[in-house]
């Protein structure tokens, strides 16, 4: 029985190493085309990967996106250097609320887009005070990462905020069988994005970046994509 156990437990690890070693060349390919097409990539990219989002939800978030695996490395620093104070930095109080801030940084990208091709706002401004703003915003996030898990996902990424909303409409989600969970709170802890999967029967919330790591921690396998 011991050694059965064990067994699931060493080819559950060797199944998870590679399910991240393949996570991690497809960010690769992400950074590979955000270097050589610039910062515009993300958002065709993005475009592309709406017919895998409706049926899975925001895939690139978690699989693709090259600030996901920036955020990985950070954080896994932030961990070691931390420990159990890490993900402490925003209380869950505040945490909910901030989600939202994303949606802001969203609208108002769009509503500077618009006063641009109306030329209320020149290029010089556009340029200087809005793109270069964005990108100190999105850098400033992700070495947020070395106190907060996924910082730059959960509160200020304006593709994810758009991406988020595939969540709504997707056809395959997260279950969970509550006849064969223990309530471990394993998927809990391994969710990036704070969700309390535990307590769901299916997970519907539009901060999910389908990474599907609940999924993969799962001891008794309890949680299946249908």
């Amino acid at each position: 029985m011991l050694l059965k156990a064990a067994g699931n437990i060493i080819s559950r690890l060797q199944k998870t190493e590679k399910v991240e070693r393949f996570r991690l060349s497809l960010q690769l390919v992400g950074l590979a085309i955000f270097i050589y097409f610039g910062s515009q990539s993300t958002f065709y990219v993005v475009l592309l990967s709406v017919p895998v989002a409706l049926l899975f939800g925001p895939v690139y978030c978690g699989w693709m996106c090259p600030r996901g695996m920036f955020q990985n490395i950070i954080g896994s620093m932030g961990k070691r250097v931390l420990g159990k104070r890490y993900n402490k930095l925003v209380p869950k109080r505040i945490h909910k609320p901030l989600l939202y801030f994303r949606y802001v940084v969203l609208l108002f990208l769009l509503t500077v887009m618009v006063l641009h091709e109306l030329q209320v706002i020149d290029d010089i401004i556009m340029e200087s005070v809005v793109t270069d703003g964005l990108i100190v915003v999105m850098v400033v996030s992700i070495l947020l990462s070395f106190f907060v898990d996924r910082a730059a996902c959960r509160y200020f990424c304006k593709e994810g905020a758009a991406a988020s909303l595939t969540n709504l409409v997707k056809i395959r989600m997260i279950r969970r069988d509550p006849s064969i969970c223990n309530s471990c709170g394993i998927c809990d802890r391994v969710c990036p994005m704070w969700i309390d999967v535990s307590k769901k029967d299916v997970v519907r919330d539009t901060v999910c970046i389908s990474c599907m790591k609940c999924v993969q921690k799962c001891p008794v396998d309890a949680l299946k994509v249908e």
